[in-house]
């Protein structure tokens, strides 16, 4: 088996008996209800199942909220409405059903319909087979059997399922629950077939392996290899998707170990999709290995606590933070490259992260953001470790940085990390940074507004207001980090005897 790591595998709470909660007694139980009014007044025979991941995480006796029922011999819409109808009978709360239609662009493959059941969100699908043209990732889907459902799935410890009727576990793959016990991750049917039919599920192989830790098959590695396969996931998947995957990486339990998986298989110019060299504006070499040593000494930053005592008691590093220098850290090679955008240039870690993964805007303005502040932030540490830095120009410095300074000066720590320096002094030398930012009180440096706005200086310097008051205002501002104690009034004098005589007549 192709791994590079040790699997981290977890007892099953038993090989097939699934504890439910209350909840979710409660819930199948109703359905369980709705099934036999459903027989009782048309005739019609259904089994019910839970599917995917739901089963696997109870399985490992982790929680999980994420109830997916799947029905046979009818549309998962059509059970949404006898269930909320069922309930409505029996003057239970009910929901609309909302419906969420196939879109196969965004691998989307079947019509899922959704409602509450007991309060608790509920998704309803048919069971489903799937095949495939040649030429296309976007599969005929029909109704199918439980073991044509199973073994359509991407890997088989998504493919098991709870029967509601008899309260058992089905593994249909015949390999699920065993792999799930030994911590393997592989494809129900032929691997390099299963790929080329759905590249994402090359992704998806390495999500789960990275989220739990476990071996990825032999012959599942052997596919992933193959350049077909590559070929087929750089080309047939929207990059949306790819996007999905990666975030989901990112804010995972493993993020370095998925960075690695993508390393290990060749993958890292597919998913983190850059703009052609041609709109680079130098030939900057991209070496993709630093992607996992920087992600490797960012989470030593964040999980070994090396600042944490020295982040101002206001500030708390957030999930989202994480996983925006997680991001960072996997799009770190492109951090010294510049390309074309229009009519204006990029930073190509920037356009990697909103056009090639389609992350939102703001995930990849951190990202740019956090790659130009990490060396200012580093030399401004380096003269805090020198001595004493003048407030204004540390003030200056955070009020460029804004709302990210703090999660700026963490990942400036792990490039430290990255470049050879020891963790004794690397926070030696940020916690020289913030413990003078803490001093000076310029933590909330950004926020700090002009003491004498545009028009009043305008109307001390007898000019008109607009553009080229910005100057002036910047010097105001610069007056005002110099003097935190200014007044108003003493802010004017400024302007006038200092500004007013150099300003054009």
């Amino acid at each position: 088996m192709d791994t590079g790591h040790s699997p981290s595998k977890r007892q099953l709470t038993s090989m097939a008996k699934i504890a439910l909660t209350e909840k979710e007694h409660e819930i199948c139980s109703l359905l369980n209800n709705v099934v036999d009014h459903i027989h009782t007044t048309t005739n019609q025979q259904l089994t019910l199942r839970i599917a995917g991941g739901w089963v696997r995480d109870k399985l490992l006796g982790l929680a999980s909220h994420d109830i997916d029922i799947a029905v046979d011999h009818m549309s998962g819409y059509t059970l949404a409405h006898h269930v909320t109808t069922y309930m409505q009978t029996h003057s239970l709360a009910t929901s609309s059903v909302g419906k969420i239609n196939s879109n196969p662009e965004r691998s989307k493959h079947l019509e899922t319909a959704t409602t509450k059941v007991l309060g608790h969100l509920v998704d309803f699908v048919h069971l489903r087979s799937e095949t495939y043209k040649e030429d296309s990732r976007i599969p005929l889907v029909e109704f199918g059997t439980p073991e044509e459902d199973a073994r359509r799935r991407d890997i088989t410890i998504n493919a098991l399922f709870y029967n509601l009727q008899t309260r058992e576990v089905e593994d249909f793959t015949g390999r699920g629950l065993k792999d799930l016990q030994e911590g393997v991750v592989r494809t129900p049917m032929d691997a390099e077939q299963t790929f080329r039919d759905d590249p994402l599920r090359v992704l998806r192989v390495l999500r789960f392996a990275s989220r739990f830790g476990y071996e990825i098959d032999g012959e599942t590695a052997r596919a992933m290899h193959r350049v077909e396969v590559r070929r087929d996931l750089d080309k047939k998947i929207s990059r949306e998707r790819v996007g999905v995957e990666v975030e989901k990486m990112a804010a995972g339990e493993r993020p370095l170990l998925a960075v690695q998986l993508i390393l290990r298989f060749n993958l890292f110019e597919c998913v983190f999709r850059a703009p052609p060299r041609d709109m680079w504006t130098d030939d900057v070499a991209v070496d993709a290995a630093a992607a996992e040593s920087v992600t490797r000494c960012m989470l030593k930053v964040l999980d070994g606590a090396l600042l944490h005592a020295h982040i101002p008691s206001q500030y708390n590093v957030t999930l989202r933070d994480r996983r925006a220098l997680i991001l960072a850290s996997y799009v770190f090679p492109f951090h010294a490259a510049v390309a074309a955008d229009r009519k204006r240039q990029a930073p190509v870690a920037l356009l990697v992260v909103r056009d090639g993964l389609k992350l939102p805007t703001n995930d990849a303005d951190t990202v740019a953001a956090v790659h130009t502040l990490a060396p200012r932030i580093t030399e401004m540490a380096a003269l805090c470790c020198a001595g004493p830095v003048e407030r204004n120009t540390l003030g200056h410095l955070v009020r460029d940085a804004g709302a990210r300074w703090v999660i700026a000066t963490l990942f400036a720590a792990a490039v430290e990390l990255h470049n050879g320096k020891s963790a004794d002094q690397v926070v030696a030398t940020f916690s020289a940074f913030m413990g003078a930012v803490k001093d000076a009180e310029l933590e909330d440096a950004y926020k700090m507004k002009h003491i004498v706005n545009g028009r009043d200086v305008a109307t001390l310097l007898k000019c008109r207001t607009g553009p080229g008051i910005k100057p002036v205002l910047d010097r105001v501002m610069d007056w005002q980090l110099a003097h935190p104690r200014g007044t108003h009034d003493e802010c004017r004098e400024f302007i006038v005897k200092e500004i007013a005589p150099h300003m054009p007549l």
